[in-house]
């Protein structure tokens, strides 16, 4: 569903899209061989830019400037190609160039303008955009861009004025009308929104305007009003009257699948939805005189995907490239299941193809992944293939330059250079994609935050996700995808703040996201764990219920859920919980491992053996539950199966610290002393920031005398986890064994400093 302003962004730009129209209207007004050989090198160059050609096509346009000197068209497309391969100045000349030749082309001075404002050069895109005003003061583009850079700057006035200029002199576009009833929206004035949508969704001829209305208004009487059936009213008016200028009543694909998704809102609960719109695509790409592109398939093989049916997705795809070859974003999606599948060389030919038809940054995006972590392989070597840094960076700075503002794939890009190039290559990489005012902000600083998290840089990756939110708010509506993406930088910001003690921080970081999102499962949970956390449970009970009927298949809420219950002695609650988790999502290792660790507590030894053996088949890549299955056997004296269980867990992951504990705990029972500390030394080795393995090594070393010894692990697992409590009382009890009062009192302040600063339970 786009935003009320989606079309902002494609009249923002329109210049190129309407190039190729004016260019037939000339073709076909008769002109001299001259001026039709520079139709076909401009629209030749116009075809190697959509390939990714840019520097071939820059050579053309350059050809049909020396053959017309006044040729606006190649001036435009030249301005655009050029900043995205030699940067903003180089771009500059070519639009000075322009309007010095075509000094009354409204449209150059628009794309040179909007580049300036995209560039944060706000006094200059103000004046090239009065210059466009004094040629044609009611042009729409130009209006709807200005009024774009009024709105980001804060003078909504300003903006809706200039928006109201075209519309009062008849000239109304979709993007103008949808701008302006979101401003009336965001600024309380529903009614007077609702009017411009009537209004205006009747003058404009538009098939893909009139959808681009009716989508929004929808959203409007959805959301705003609370009236569906009014909503769907206007998707199913605006579909009958559409197919009666199509071709073979044939309407935008868009307008169905909105359709379908408002219907199962309607009319189906939060985990019967996806069913609903599942059967709902069905019988449309059933339907050959309903489908118009391969939007339908897409969004059904979307679904299969998410469900976990990979194969039947790639049916879907597979039929629907059956009746639209040439759509590269089902080329792009059918490479995506492949990859899915485990066929990479498949993957890797779908991706080739797409991008042979049109060069895209997510298809770039995807296959530079692809040749990260499955290279291709070389010639006939029987060697494993490695990577290839060079092609994927290539890869990616090539869907950069199809589109210098793909927020993912900076995102990417970053993340892969922070393995490979360093910490200062990747930072390099986002302060680019910030720098290029991302169309996708969320992508961006989510992605910059995780790895200033990775390299334990907290307050800076704190700091990059409330400004990744304030970017958002500026622009964000109740329709865009920018609105939905934002809900996991509330997140992981609530869940850093909750990770670092500050409890109170994350719940208001929740609470905010769950004013501004609703029932979001995710946010829902995040607030519930901090109550639990501030110790009250009868909070946190109504919002755990909230998460789970928000989306009953969420399996972490129903686990957290019940361990809450379990840790407060409700049993009953907690089995009910985990069942109904397991009945929901089956293949949650958590839940299975909670369940039975909670029987085994309860001294159910072969009810926990048994759930803890389904775990394993169905979540063999779960360890903790391994880890509580060799305890169980330990405390029963099976000391054989305790063995052979944290033995695979090993195997599977040696990263996993709890495991070196078990396995030093199975030895200790054993009474091989002296391996203890050799299974917890590299133990330490393979989880150098596992607190509990320091705690370990330490007593061990106690036990052995090395009092110096024990005192150094305990300081360097402070170092690593400074909140983690038993480590302070560990080191206060042996500072208390040999009398170092002094170093008592220390270890005092620096606790109370760090716990209290940082709001540990109910301190803040």
């Amino acid at each position: 569903r786009p935003s009320f302003m989606s079309v902002a962004q494609d009249q923002s730009a329109p210049v190129g899209k309407r190039c190729n129209s004016r260019v037939d209207q000339t073709l076909k007004k008769g002109n001299n061989g001259g001026k039709y050989n520079l139709i076909k090198k401009f629209k030749r160059a116009k075809q190697l830019e959509r390939q990714g050609d840019y520097r071939g096509s820059l050579a053309l346009l350059g050809e049909c400037i020396a053959m017309n000197e006044h040729d606006a068209h190649s001036y435009l497309a030249m301005g655009r190609i050029t900043l995205k391969l030699d940067g903003i100045e180089a771009a500059r000349n070519v639009f000075q160039s322009g309007c010095d030749k075509c000094r009354s082309n409204v449209h150059l001075l628009q794309a040179w303008a909007l580049m300036e404002m995209r560039a944060k050069k706000t006094l200059k895109a103000t004046e090239l955009f009065e210059r466009a005003l004094e040629i044609d003061d009611s042009n729409p583009y130009v209006c709807h861009s200005y009024g774009l850079m009024c709105l980001d700057l804060g003078n909504d006035d300003k903006a809706r004025s200039l928006w109201r200029i075209p519309l009062d002199h008849h000239r109304a576009s979709a993007a103008l009308v949808c701008g302006l009833g979101e401003l009336e929206s965001n600024s309380g004035n529903h009614e007077e929104a609702r009017r411009i949508f009537k209004k205006y969704s009747a003058l404009l001829r538009s098939p893909r305007e009139r959808t681009e209305i009716a989508l929004a208004h929808s959203l409007l009487e959805e959301k705003i009003f609370n009236d569906a059936e009014h909503a769907s009213k206007i998707l199913r008016n605006c579909m009958r009257e559409l197919s009666k200028s199509e071709v073979n009543g044939v309407t935008d694909s868009r307008l169905p699948i909105a359709l379908a998704k408002l219907e199962g809102r309607r009319h189906c609960e939060v985990g019967e939805r996806d069913d609903f719109l599942r059967q709902y695509l069905r019988k449309a790409c059933v339907d050959t005189n309903f489908v118009r592109d391969g939007r339908l398939f897409n969004a059904w093989a979307s679904l299969e995907s998410k469900s976990g049916s990979v194969d039947k997705a790639r049916w879907v795809l597979a039929q629907g490239l059956h009746r639209f070859p040439l759509d590269y974003n089902l080329l792009q999606a059918a490479g995506k299941m492949e990859e899915r599948a485990g066929n990479f060389t498949a993957a890797r030919a779908l991706y080739t193809e797409s991008l042979s038809i049109r060069a895209s940054a997510p298809t770039l995006v995807s296959k530079a992944l692809l040749e990260l972590k499955h290279p291709s392989p070389v010639s006939t070597s029987t060697t494993l293939p490695t990577t290839n840094i060079t092609l994927v960076r290539s890869l990616f700075e090539e869907a950069l330059l199809v589109n210098p503002r793909h927020g993912p794939a900076y995102n990417a890009y970053g993340v892969m250079e922070l393995k490979y190039g360093g910490l200062n290559k990747s930072r390099e990489i986002f302060q680019r994609g910030i720098e290029a005012n991302c169309a996708d902000p969320a992508s961006l600083y989510h992605g910059y935050a995780k790895v200033e998290l990775a390299v334990g840089n907290v307050d800076k990756a704190r700091d990059l996700l409330k400004t990744g939110l304030n970017e958002i708010i500026k622009t964000d509506s109740i329709a865009t995808a920018q609105h939905e993406r934002s809900v996991f930088l509330h997140h992981t910001l609530g869940m850093l703040e909750l990770n670092s003690h500050r409890v109170s921080d994350a719940k208001s970081v929740f609470q905010e996201g769950i004013k501004r999102h609703g029932n979001s499962s995710q946010l829902l949970l995040g607030a519930a764990l901090a109550e639990v956390r501030l110790g009250n449970e009868d909070a946190a009970r109504l919002l755990f219920e909230s998460s789970v009927n928000a989306d009953r298949k969420h399996a972490h809420a129903w686990q957290a859920w019940g361990v809450m219950e379990m840790r407060a002695g409700n049993y009953a609650e907690a089995k009910t919980l985990f069942e109904c988790g397991i009945q929901s999502c089956n293949r949650h290792g958590a839940l299975w491992q909670a369940y039975g660790y909670m029987e085994s507590m309860m001294g159910n030894l072969d009810i926990a053996r048994t759930l803890f053996a389904a775990c394993v088949e169905k979540c063999p890549k779960h360890i903790p539950t391994y880890q509580s299955w060799a305890t169980l056997e330990l405390k029963a004296g099976n000391l054989l199966q305790a063995k052979r269980l944290i033995s695979e867990a090993l195997t599977r992951d040696k990263t996993e610290g709890g495991s070196w504990l078990v396995a030093a705990k199975i030895e200790e029972k054993c009474e091989n002393i002296g391996l203890v500390g050799l299974l917890l030394r590299r133990g330490l080795e393979c989880a150098p920031n596992h607190a509990e393995l320091y705690a370990a090594l330490a007593e061990n070393e106690v036990a052995r005398g090395k009092i110096d010894s024990a005192r150094d692990l305990l300081e360097k697992g402070l170092e690593v986890d400074p909140f983690h409590a038993p480590l302070y009382h560990s080191l206060a009890e042996l500072e208390a064994r040999v009398f170092n009062v002094e170093g008592l009192a220390k270890l005092n302040q620096r606790a109370a400093a760090v716990f209290n600063n940082n709001a540990l339970g109910k301190c803040r």
